[in-house]
This record gives structure tokens, sequence and C-alpha cells, in this order.
């Protein structure tokens, strides 16, 4: 990456923000409004911009380029194989290549496109294309620039989850052999499964740590936001809860039958380990029952953040999107 850029990704409970100057530099993450963001999706773009505008200044955040991570909810990505075309042909067949995914006319949304593979027949003729394609409202994206300007900077690119990630491959890791990253989000627990820096799937479970959240709190008869303050810091060792194990041992025998049935589906493609991130890295307890239950090595970031201290890696690993999100500007 040669351009200053910082990187951002909006989550439910906490925007995590990634400053790239020539290789990661500062990672920060701060406590979004209550009620801000649901489901991905910002409630009030006015008190985002007021945020992110204070934000920078309590940051000192001086670099104006941004670079935003989309989340699941807001953008549509596939990966699919098509007939060789031109870029004009491609601009005006995408639409369709998406018409079983979105609501409303196809004029109403933003397309853009990767050539991940050109593939071609014995005489060297191209035949067929393999792409990384995405899709989000025109509105969404014209509200996401005026919010970032109104805050002082200007964004650059808004990238996928999955995109975000194969910038980080790139960035440091070794893209000869199968990748697998583990998202430990708030709202959500996802893995993503890459061949080599190739975007392949994503299995998503339908919880994430909220749920830790939510046992803490009914084992203590506090609200969640108390509750997630116990998780944090472990408070009379609420992380060891049966309860939480139960979760935890739910991740990891979710992850296990999506690993296996990866590696069926790819042919026996051997995955050599998982990276983890998301902001249930910080559950010491979680991290180690996943790494317990497990067959595959449990790994953290430093592969695609090289040189990074080891102190920074964990608040890092929180904020992997953003950083992908910031290698992308």
């Amino acid at each position: 990456m040669k351009r200053k850029c910082i990187g951002f990704d909006i989550g439910a409970r906490t925007v995590h923000v990634a400053v790239c100057d020539g290789g990661v530099g500062r990672v920060l993450d701060a406590p979004a409004p209550e009620g801000l963001v649901r489901d991905g999706q910002i409630l009030s773009y006015e008190a985002m911009a007021e945020f992110l505008k204070d934000l920078r200044k309590k940051e000192k955040l001086r670099i104006k380029k941004a670079a935003l991570v989309l989340p699941s909810g807001q953008c549509y990505c596939r990966r699919f194989t098509t007939a060789y075309m031109t870029d004009e042909q491609l601009k005006f067949n995408l639409p369709y290549e998406f018409r079983d995914y979105l609501s409303g006319a196809k004029e109403e949304y933003i397309y853009d496109y990767a050539v991940v593979e050109t593939k071609r027949d014995e005489d060297g003729v191209p035949r067929e294309i393999d792409l990384m394609a995405a899709a989000a409202r025109k509105d969404l994206m014209q509200d996401l620039y005026a919010v970032f300007q109104r805050a002082g900077f200007k964004l650059l690119t808004a990238v996928p989850e999955e995109l975000a990630y194969i910038n980080l491959l790139r960035s440091g890791g070794d893209t000869a052999h199968g990748h697998c990253i583990l998202d430990l989000g708030h709202t959500g627990v996802r893995l993503y499964m890459f061949n080599g820096d190739r975007y392949e799937n994503v299995r998503a479970l339908d919880f994430g740590c909220n749920a830790l959240v939510r046992a803490v709190a009914d084992h203590y008869s506090v609200d969640e936001h108390v509750a997630a303050s116990y998780l944090e810091t472990d408070y009379n060792g609420c992380t060891g809860l049966p309860q939480c194990e139960d979760i935890y041992n739910s991740v990891a025998v979710e992850v296990t039958k999506a690993v296996n049935f990866y590696r069926f589906n790819s042919g026996g493609e051997e995955l050599t380990h998982l990276h983890l991130g998301g902001g249930g890295v910080r559950i010491r307890a979680m991290v180690d029952a996943i790494r317990r239950q497990l067959t595959l090595p449990v790994e953290d970031m430093s592969e695609f953040m090289p040189g990074l201290p080891p102190e920074k890696l964990t608040l890092a690993a929180t904020a992997a999107a953003a950083v992908g999100a910031a290698l992308q500007g």
C-alpha cells in the first residue's frame, strides 16, 4: 500500500479504525452510540457523521482519505463463472447476475467486479472468466459518502468484508495455500474460506458474541451493557460460566462442520490453519476453547500484518476488516 488511508468498520457496538501509511500504523476502536447501528444499518446518518467528526478530533486523525467495510446486509457479493466478455459487455450483463438477490430495479444499484481468472482453451483463446462481483444501493453509497464528508473525511472506496480480507491475504500472507478467517463479531460469527487469495465461500452462524452477553446478563441479572463490561474484564471469572462454555463449543462445532464440508467439496484441499479476528478475540476463554475443540491449528493475524508489534496484534485482529479496507484505499 502506497497511499495514506484510514479504514473504518462500523459495527453494532464498536467502530473499528485502522490508520495505514505504508503499512498498519494505529489501530483503535470506539464504542458506537447506543442504538445508532442495527443489523448493519446506520439508523441516523446525521448522528453517525457527528460521531465520526468527534472521533476524528479526539484521536487527531489527520489523514482525510477513508475506506469503509460494507456489512453483508448492505452489500451483495458473489463469485461466479461466465462466458468471456469485454468490459463493456460485462458492465451491461452484471446486473442480471444479481437479479435473484436484489429488491428494486437494477438501476437503483451500482456494480463492480474483479477478474479472478481468465480461462483459455488449448489455443490460448479466452473462453470463460471467473469473477468476484458486488452490488450496493446507489442511495446508500450517496448517504455514506455524505456522512464521511460531513465528518471531515473523503470516502475513497467501500468494500465488502470478503474483499477486505482478500487485501489482508495479499498484504503479507502466503497465497499458495488455503486460508480460513473466523470473524468473532458481536452480532454474528462468520467463517470466510479462501483458496490462496481467492474467495470461495462464507459460513455464517445465526448468533454472535452477543449470545455471551445475554448469557452473562441472565446469570448476574444485569443489563447487557453491564454484562458486556463483565465479559471484557472477566469479572468474577464470568467467561468460564458453563453457559458461556456451551456457546464456545457451539462455535467450534459449527466451524468444524464448515471446514469439513469445504474440504469435501474442494476435492480434499488441505487447510493449514485458521485465523481469528473480530471482537471475540479479546475473550481469552473463547479463544482457548476454540483451540481445544478444533483439529485445525488456530493462529493470530500476524501472517497478514508482518512487522506489527505483538502487543498490537490483538487490537489489530479486532479491526482486521478495517485494516483490509484501508489497504484497498
